[in-house]
């Protein structure tokens, strides 16, 4: 039969506790990848995502700042997961930002092809009424001449 004592208990109950600080503290804070998160959202900003992905870049500002927020609460898992979760809605914003600028430059490529095309056109249209060959030169008339008396 197996005994348990007091001494037993005891030791096995700081056992639990040790094993418990151990699994608290292997936990490092997420600097990294709140560093990484905070990049992306500034990288993001630089392209413009204010302007062209509002939704995304303010959904990973908020992420971001609760990540930090979360860190600072010393919660090192929920900080890592919002801080990766603001890395990618912040590298989505980005590229979404992008993206539409490169949109809108295909937009003025075309509408300037279209308004060099229908120069084109009026030109050539224009030019089917004037002939192909340059018109003769008219012929010059000889003048003829006056012959003034001599004076004496």
């Amino acid at each position: 039969m197996i005994s348990i004592t007091t001494s037993g208990l005891r030791n096995a109950t700081w056992c639990a506790v040790a094993f418990g600080i151990v699994a608290c503290a292997s936990a490092p804070m997420p600097v990294d990848k709140l560093a990484v998160a905070k990049t992306s959202v500034e990288r993001a900003e630089q392209a413009q995502a204010a302007q062209f992905a509002q939704v995304e870049l303010a959904t990973a500002r908020n992420k971001l700042a609760a990540a930090q927020a979360a860190a600072d609460k010393h919660d090192a898992d929920i900080a890592a997961r919002l801080a990766d979760q603001a890395d990618v809605d912040a590298q989505l914003a980005e590229h979404t930002a992008r993206a539409k600028q490169q949109e809108e430059l295909v937009d003025q490529m075309e509408a300037s092809l279209r308004d060099l095309r229908n120069e084109a056109m009026r030109k050539g249209t224009a030019g089917s009424n004037v002939p192909e060959q340059p018109a003769p030169m008219p012929q010059t008339m000889p003048v003829p001449q006056t012959t003034t008396p001599p004076q004496q």
